[in-house]
């Protein structure tokens, strides 16, 4: 029997992605579920399709504990979509006082078993299938630069996401230099079926 497609909006505030069911642990209008992701969601193991979390992760205590979550409600090879502060920025990351941590890309390999990283710490299990890092023309524009901040933001993000190489290049030599605003990875969760 096939199971009902269900998508997740976790930390949707006041809008949430179309056709998702909105998350959040304030009951905001345009909320579905309330409920802390921190204690659990009030979802079956395997039962969600497809989550998405905008600037969401960056405000938990515990990822890993957080990922473990996300995973046990991930069907086998459903897609999480996640954006997050970038932590080469401290201007974006560490404006909110609400935020714990700034993350990077690599920040999710940790849960994927074909790297080396410590996974062992957690059961949660993804595989990075789309990655890319964005570069705001907020700090751009504070340093000096008007009219070039669009075009100079455009080149150094084509060059950045060319490949998963360049964006570990971009990330370890340029991110300290420049600043990526944000990071925005699609995990897939890897289950046996």
């Amino acid at each position: 029997m096939e199971m009902a497609v269900v998508r997740l909006d976790i930390g949707c505030g006041r809008s949430k992605f179309k056709g998702t069911l909105g998350v959040d642990i304030v009951a905001l209008p345009g909320v579905d579920v309330v409920a802390d992701l921190t204690r659990g969601l009030p979802f079956r193991d395997n039962s969600i399709s497809e989550i998405y979390t905008s600037h969401t992760l960056e405000h938990v205590d515990n990822l890993p504990a957080v990922m473990e979550e996300l995973w046990r409600v991930c069907k086998p090879n459903a897609l999480v979509h996640i954006w997050v502060p970038h932590a080469s920025c401290p201007f974006v990351t560490w404006i909110d006082p609400t935020h714990k941590r700034g993350m990077t890309i690599e920040t999710f390999s940790y849960f994927n078993p074909a790297t080396n990283h410590l996974s062992y710490y957690s059961k949660a299990r993804f595989e990075i299938v789309h990655a890319r890092l964005n570069l705001s023309t907020i700090g751009m524009r504070r340093a000096g630069f008007r009219r070039s901040r669009g075009l100079l933001a455009m080149i150094v993000e084509a060059v950045a996401n060319r490949s998963r190489a360049w964006q570990y290049r971009a990330e370890r030599w340029w991110g300290p230099l420049i600043g990526f605003d944000e990071a925005r990875v699609v995990l897939r969760a890897i289950k046996e079926p």
